[in-house]
């Protein structure tokens, strides 16, 4: 499933495509936004992601929300490009030269913009860990609030309501960088230990937006690797290598489940 950067990225993608641009046709396949078939001289105004969902807002003050869950994926391509797979299509939006689609996705809302607040997935969304205006002390704020300070961080980093935007890799990489254990509560962190957590889950969730998933820092990969066309190879430091040696202490990377998903760690850098 796309993580929040993935998700942003998509969006960056898609609003260069049609924000503000002549469509010149659009087609809507999927049932909850068929009506927008109707609609003449569509025009994008605004497009936006928070957390995991993009926010296509129209200029009939209506807005499409849509989540990719496990399938779904946007494409942007020139109007000739030949389709090589059998993904179903969801919307298309054509412009003079570009053409934007959505595959696949099941949860495509189509709501008043007044109602965004309400959608299903949003109004139970936590900040969005890219937000701009989302701070360290907003995070640690959050970690000793009632409702997240006894669970343990390595479920409270998939959780949406806490901070909306972290995923699978994220939390692993997070709580590497962090140097905690995902059983880490955290009613139980020193001071530091706090600060650390917060600085790590905004800065690596930032870093893997700006470096298209890479949680490495470009800067510390080369003084540690040498080679910077290693750079798109070795893109985590724990996520996705299991038994593979640590970077740091060289011991074996361990992996289990948690909330039903993989999660990986150092237990000798970790504690």
């Amino acid at each position: 499933m796309p993580e929040g950067p993935e998700t942003k990225r998509m969006a960056d993608s898609l609003s260069k495509t049609i924000k503000e641009k002549e469509i010149v046709s659009a087609n809507f396949l999927y049932p909850t936004v068929r009506s927008l078939n109707n609609v003449k001289n569509l025009f994008v105004s605004d497009v936006t992601s928070l957390g995991k969902s993009i926010i296509i807002r129209l200029s009939s003050n209506q807005s499409i929300i849509t989540h990719n869950q496990l399938y779904g994926k946007w494409s942007f391509n020139l109007l000739n490009t030949k389709i090589k797979h059998n993904r179903k299509l969801r919307m298309e939006f054509l412009t003079e030269k570009k053409v934007a689609r959505l595959w696949s996705a099941t949860d495509i809302v189509l709501l008043r913009s007044a109602d965004e607040k309400k959608h299903h997935y949003i109004k139970n969304l936590g900040p969005d860990i890219l937000d701009q205006l989302i701070t360290n002390t907003n995070v640690i704020e959050r970690l000793k609030s009632k409702p997240y300070r006894n669970r343990n961080l390595g479920g409270l980093l998939l959780n949406q309501r806490f901070i909306s935007g972290l995923g699978n890799y994220l939390r692993s990489e997070i709580l590497f960088f962090s140097g905690l254990m995902p059983s880490t509560k955290p009613n139980n962190l020193t001071k530091v230990q706090s600060e650390t957590l917060a600085m790590s889950i905004k800065q690596i969730s930032m870093r893997a937006y700006y470096q298209k998933g890479n949680t490495i820092d470009k800067m510390d990969f080369n003084e540690r690797f040498g080679n910077a066309d290693n750079f798109r190879l070795i893109r985590h430091m724990v996520f996705g290598r299991a038994n593979q040696p640590c970077f740091h202490c060289g011991d074996k990377i361990q992996k289990i489940f948690q909330s039903s998903r993989r999660l990986y760690f150092c237990k000798t850098c970790q504690s």
